[in-house]
């Protein structure tokens, strides 16, 4: 519990220098009423390093029109996924926000689920082909009930009961 407060204060502390040392995503899942709502706050400069890798040329995510690039949100939707079966078709997440303070990026999206189902799987490879000590962080909560995961280059998918 200690690293999981540790990592959360320095994601969320400003940061000065040009680099940070932690390749850090940390995702707050919750469902309640038929609906998931995801927020999702990571470094926007991992971002940034992500798009270059794919199109050999820089990117500025501060301007909110360069994060309309078809590459974020495809991005997005390939290494986050959400189903209510184990080889079910993904959730529609509709990203209904993208913030930047400091150097920190927020993202909250939202999906209604077509069921009532037993149990979600997550998928989370967000940045992991970028960066091989990413580590992403899910709080999956559902009523007084919550649940950490640690995603990373070992571990990409998990099962969360509902009931």
């Amino acid at each position: 519990m200690r690293l999981i407060a540790l990592l959360i204060l320095v994601l969320f502390l400003p940061l000065r220098s040009q680099a940070h040392p932690l390749h850090l995503s940390i995702t707050n899942i919750t469902y309640e009423n038929g609906k998931v709502n995801i927020r999702l706050k990571t470094f926007r400069d991992d971002w940034e390093v992500g798009y270059f890798h794919y199109h050999g040329q820089p990117v500025d995510f501060t301007d909110p029109d360069q994060r309309e690039l078809p590459w974020f949100n495809n991005y997005l939707a390939e290494r986050l996924r959400i189903s209510e079966t184990r080889e079910g078709p993904h959730l529609a997440l509709v990203v209904d926000s993208v913030g930047l303070e400091e150097d920190a990026m927020t993202i909250e999206m939202h999906a209604a689920l077509t069921s009532e189902p037993n149990s979600l799987y997550i998928y989370n490879a967000l940045l992991i082909d970028i960066y091989p000590d990413q580590t992403n962080l899910v709080i999956f909560g559902i009523g007084k009930r919550e649940t950490g995961i640690k995603f990373d280059v070992r571990k990409q998918d998990a099962e969360v009961i509902l009931r």
